[in-house]
């Protein structure tokens, strides 16, 4: 949505129309951080040194001294129009630099871990540590303001969050947004199935609607998934080592069967992997392999956990019973 913010000016001076105003609201509704700046506009409008200074005498007297300097009414009415904006923006900076700093954009770095490479590991400004898995990427401020931390993820990464009592920070997906002080949680982002995936390691989060509304609050051990399309939170209980391995490096099976691993390795070690049995394709596996381990070292394991043999021949794999 392109956004005129000129309109926010306008609106501490109590000059929106009522369409101007419904596109306040509907830019409002569009995010948490959008509805925290709209929160502190309306703190700055009803502050009294604002209300002292917003008056349309106080501004037509400014106008009036450049009048008495420039010749051409018609290049006056220009400039009037120009300059009313200006005087309100002047105004606001005068007496509140923070409430400045919320209308000017804030600068972004977005962090990308292409597809296949290693999970990449990195250290926020406040102490919290992030780790992005392949194929994800966090957009997030240049430096966090004073009041909140907020953060973006497409994709799946895993957050150790320092503590900070006064500022909570926020990670926000296309569907919910996360709330966390000092914790430990997984969030995997599913655009094709239109889902996202939070797993509680320690601590406590909540789970908020697109609108910042809190949905539910999660307890360690827990994951819940959202399904957008039928807008539902599905509570389960599980392993949280199992679900947050992936950030040391490691394939976690449990419970899977021989041809979900080889389906898995063969798109890590592009290969061909052929299972020559229903029987051994069927048959489930609970182990921990190491990602930077060599194709051959897993199938040896494999071969030690269940009997079964294999040959290699270049980029076809052959495992049999």
């Amino acid at each position: 949505m392109d956004f005129d913010y000129r309109l926010l000016a306008k609106y501490l001076t109590d000059m929106l129309s009522p369409e101007e105003m419904e596109k306040v609201e509907e830019w409002r509704a569009l995010s948490i951080e959008n509805e925290e700046v709209f929160s502190k506009l309306v703190r700055l409008r009803v502050s009294w040194k604002f209300t002292q200074y917003n008056t349309s005498e106080y501004i037509e007297k400014a106008l009036n001294g450049l009048n008495a300097k420039i010749n051409s009414r018609r290049r006056f009415q220009l400039f009037r129009s120009v300059m009313r904006y200006a005087a309100v923006i002047l105004l606001l900076v005068s007496f509140s630099y923070v409430g400045w700093n919320y209308l000017k954009p804030a600068n972004y770095v977005t962090i990308t871990v292409k597809q296949g490479e290693d999970v990449k590991k990195i250290v926020l400004a406040d102490g919290s540590t992030v780790w992005l898995k392949s194929g994800s990427s966090l957009k997030m401020p240049e430096t966090f303001a004073t009041d909140n931390r907020k953060l973006s993820l497409q994709g799946e990464a895993f957050f150790d969050v320092a503590k900070n009592a006064q500022s909570p920070l926020y990670v926000s997906t296309d569907y919910v947004n996360i709330e966390v002080l000092g914790t430990a949680f997984n969030v995997k982002t599913d655009k094709k199935h239109q889902s996202v995936e939070t797993v509680l390691a320690r601590g406590k989060v909540a789970l908020l609607d697109k609108q910042g509304k809190t949905v539910l609050d999660m307890s360690p051990g827990e994951k819940v998934t959202y399904d957008n399309n039928k807008n539902e939170y599905a509570t389960d209980v599980v392993d949280v080592n199992i679900c947050t391995a992936w950030r040391l490096n490691q394939f976690v099976f449990e419970n899977v069967t021989l041809r979900e691993i080889v389906n898995q390795l063969s798109v890590k070690f592009n290969v061909n992997i052929n299972l020559e049995s229903s029987k051994l394709a069927r048959r489930k596996f609970r182990c921990v392999i190491n990602e930077d381990e060599s194709l051959p070292d897993i199938l040896k394991l494999l071969k030690f956990l269940a009997p079964i043999q294999y040959r290699i021949e270049g980029k076809e794999i052959f495992i049999y019973e």
